[in-house]
């Protein structure tokens, strides 16, 4: 099993406006979610382990930030590429499963997240679409009822699910 270490992440993307978004867990030869701060990233390094190896790119930790957010939104969780991810609001038809979307960077990250009973969150599916195609994308998950669908619809928009399945 990789270790896992909280180690500083100086080029961080949310670091850039926020010196404290500076730290990173590093997975053996890998540093994941770049932007946490030190007391998040411990509570990371603290439930990574948890997560299989093979999906421990579809990692999210939740972060606080100091941003207003719209009723129902929220929270805001951080990728395991660094990028912010907010939390739309529950899946209509999926217990625990919530709608989620990405900045475009310059792709959205569109999916399905559910938090883990030992912490952090993870995406059930994922896609990377362009902002012409996102409201598309996030209208197909709405109308997922299982995971069945889910797999799914993460074919039809060339997305990813968790390795063992959902």
């Amino acid at each position: 099993m990789a270790r896992i270490e909280v180690i500083r992440a100086p080029d961080a993307p949310l670091g850039a406006g926020d010196p404290t978004r500076r730290h990173a867990l590093r997975v053996g030869d890998l540093q994941v979610l770049p932007g946490l701060t030190r007391p998040e990233a411990e509570s990371a390094a603290a439930w990574m382990p948890s997560v299989p190896e093979a999906d421990r790119h579809l990692a999210l930790a939740e972060v606080a930030l100091p941003v207003l957010l719209s009723d129902g939104a929220g929270p805001y969780l951080l990728g395991s590429d660094g990028a912010l991810v907010l939390v739309l609001g529950a899946h209509p038809c999926m217990p625990h499963a919530h709608l989620a979307m990405g900045a475009p960077l310059p792709l959205h990250a569109v999916g399905v997240v559910c938090s883990r009973p030992v912490g952090g969150w993870i995406w059930l599916a994922r896609a990377q679409v362009p902002d012409h195609q996102r409201v598309a994308a996030l209208d197909g998950l709405e109308a997922v009822a299982d995971a069945t669908g889910l797999g799914a619809w993460a074919a039809e928009w060339a997305g990813v699910i968790p390795a063992n399945g959902l």
